[in-house]
């Protein structure tokens, strides 16, 4: 091939030379013959018309976003480590029951980090929102709210409750309170019960990692899932529960369909609906109860459990301690 080129390039020239030689006789030999004439005006093409000028682009406008948790790691001693996202460069306000605990700024693609080295959480129960203040808008609160519960002491042994709760749904459990306090097997655990007050219930927990999972309800198949590559896994069933007492049972299934792991947990739903006529309702707590899902539950609003705890006072030295076979009186929140 390429020698058909070389000789193809050479046969162009040789034809380019012959013709420019033709041309210079012709021109030459004629040039006597031809009469001058007066030479032609040459006219120049017209100008192009300007552009118009582009209208400036306006620059982009920042959506608002609400703000968000994704990690709240708090130890036994109350030191903790929160983050999460918001709008972009918007200042960030943590509140702990309403009270400002400390603040920060998101940055440019909207993650922002607190650390409370200097201001731990003292032990107890918490309830942690995020504000976001952002100029020429008004401030947003999350709607999830962080739920802590830090161990009186920490050479308790106890670990430090956190779940973050979103307004409508499951509970997500993020630290357990003590390996004890969490039903679980080998290799399959339960980390939350949640349900609303149409009774739909949602559960999570961890199992091994692509596990098939699946829940019972008084011995009634109610959901079938499968862990995710980080072992957790998410149930919600159809049908809504009704108020009473029930068995939740977990099954963690092998290739074959039979189950090789097993979890029991009794507990209750309790009826929503306050009585017209009275304020002396009382409550007979069952294993895995807590005053937050007690008053989420009755009142609507977890943080309403200091309702419970006010009126049981004789009772309950703790409020994140009680037992089952307790019985509290459940007056009308106010």
């Amino acid at each position: 091939m390429s020698r058909t080129v070389v000789w193809l390039v050479a046969l162009g020239v040789a034809v380019i030379a012959t013709a420019l030689g033709v041309a210079w006789y012709a021109k030459m030999h004629d040039r006597a013959a031809i009469p001058r004439t007066a030479a032609m005006p040459v006219t120049a093409p017209p100008a192009p018309a300007p552009e118009a000028p582009k209208p400036a682009e306006a620059p982009p406008s920042t959506a608002v976003m609400a703000p968000s948790f994704d990690v709240a790691r708090i130890g036994r001693d109350g030191h903790a480590v929160i983050a999460g996202r918001a709008t972009p460069n918007a200042k960030i306000v943590l509140l702990d029951g309403g009270k400002e605990i400390a603040s920060g700024e998101a940055d440019q693609h909207g993650e922002w980090v607190l650390l409370m080295q200097d201001k731990p959480l003292s032990p107890g129960q918490h309830e942690l929102r995020v504000v976001q203040h952002q100029e020429g808008h008004a401030p947003v609160t999350s709607e999830q709210v962080v739920i802590v519960v830090v161990p009186p002491s920490p050479d308790s042994g106890d670990e430090t409750l956190v779940m973050i709760s979103p307004p409508g749904g499951g509970s997500k459990l993020l630290q357990a309170p003590s390996a004890e306090g969490v039903p679980k097997s080998k290799d399959l655990q339960l980390s939350t019960l949640d349900y609303d007050d149409r009774g739909h219930v949602t559960i999570s927990g961890q199992a091994q990692a692509n596990a098939a999972v699946r829940a019972y309800i008084d011995d009634k198949a109610v959901a079938d899932g499968t862990s995710g590559k980080d072992g957790h896994w998410r149930l919600a069933p159809a049908e809504p529960v009704a108020a009473g007492k029930h068995t939740l049972r977990l099954d963690r299934l092998g290739g074959d369909g039979k189950p090789v792991a097993r979890l029991e947990l009794p507990f209750e739903r309790l009826v929503t609906a306050v009585a017209a006529k009275s304020d002396n309702r009382r409550l007979n707590v069952v294993r895995g109860d807590n005053l937050w899902n007690i008053a989420r539950a009755h009142y609507g609003e977890g943080w309403q459990y200091t309702v419970i705890f006010n009126a049981n006072k004789g009772q309950i030295r703790d409020p994140n301690l009680i037992y089952p076979g307790q019985n509290f009186s459940l007056p009308k929140a106010n």
